[in-house]
């Protein structure tokens, strides 16, 4: 269970801290809207050095589900676990990172203090772009470690989360769709995420012609709109990123996204979240309800 934080404000970013590229007023309205650029202080950091990662990544390793290694060529329209883990020690892995092929994601390694305050930071800035109403439906901050081989892919998909894939060392190529494309990412694909799978996004390849291009040196961020559909590509070096993120809470969106899944199987046409404010949290607390008689069952 991920530790909620109550939003707290900096008047404006100083020299050497998280800002954007564009006015803020202007990435104020496009948040969870359109992809923007941000910079950040963390470029080549020495808390993401690969030597200092190897310790981070093996306390990882005794963390039920903090760790995730693959390792193989991949293409767009692979899924998560579709290739085999590597069958080694991930110490060794991140050794061998220049020719491994591989991508490891480390989770949660914000329980170490250096680590936690980088996020505070973090978590600050996103607040602070949200301003004091967006602010409020903004928690959960959460930090995520990719560690990739050169010209690596991480293929097609999209998240729940409010996410910004911050650059700290190595460069990639990062391609952006927007999240309100219906003929990219699909309703029935969204509420499949939320009740089913994450990986519940499915390739087309008319992605690649309306998705906006981004490049990521150190020191760059992007943000990633909920439920836009992304995907990444390294350049021929090794490469040490985060994914920044921070959730909703689940009477805004996953829940009415789950009711509508099994509305859908029903074969009703539901409408998506946003349409009807009483309609929305009459869905949400159908679902809320229904977890509930399941923790009971659990008991």
């Amino acid at each position: 269970m991920q530790t909620q934080i109550t939003p707290s404000y900096r008047t404006a970013p100083s020299a050497g801290q998280w800002a954007t590229v564009d006015p803020i007023e202007d990435c104020r309205l496009a948040l969870h809207k359109n992809a923007f650029r941000v910079v950040h202080p963390l470029a080549e950091h020495p808390l993401f050095s690969l030597d200092k990662l190897i310790s981070v990544a093996q306390d990882a390793a005794k963390r039920p589900g903090d760790l995730y290694m693959d390792a193989g060529d991949l293409t767009l329209a692979d899924t998560w676990g579709s290739v085999p883990p590597p069958q080694l020690p991930v110490a060794k892995v991140i050794e061998q990172i220049e020719t491994a092929k591989a991508m490891i994601v480390l989770k949660h390694v914000e329980v170490d203090p250096a680590y936690k305050a980088v996020l505070d930071d973090y978590a600050d800035f996103v607040w602070r772009v949200a301003g004091a109403d967006g602010a409020k439906l903004l928690r959960s901050p959460e930090m995520l470690v990719f560690i990739t081989s050169p010209h690596r892919k991480t293929p097609y998909h999209f998240d729940a989360e409010v996410n910004f894939l911050v650059q700290l060392y190595g460069s990639k190529d990062l391609w952006v769709c927007d999240p309100l494309d219906r003929s990219v990412t699909t309703e029935q694909e969204i509420e499949r995420y939320y009740a089913v799978s994450i990986s519940a996004g499915i390739y087309k390849p008319l992605a690649e012609e309306r998705a906006t291009h981004f490049t990521l040196d150190p020191g760059e961020a992007v943000h990633i709109p909920t439920h836009a559909a992304h995907w990444v590509r390294n350049r021929d070096n090794v490469s040490v990123s985060l994914s920044l993120n921070m959730e909703f809470p689940n009477w805004l969106q996953a829940d009415v996204h789950r009711a509508n899944h099994y509305l859908r199987r029903l074969g009703l046409a539901p409408h998506p979240p946003g349409g009807s404010i009483l309609i929305d949290r009459s869905k949400a607390a159908a679902i809320d309800a229904l977890r509930s008689v399941k923790r009971l069952v659990r008991r």
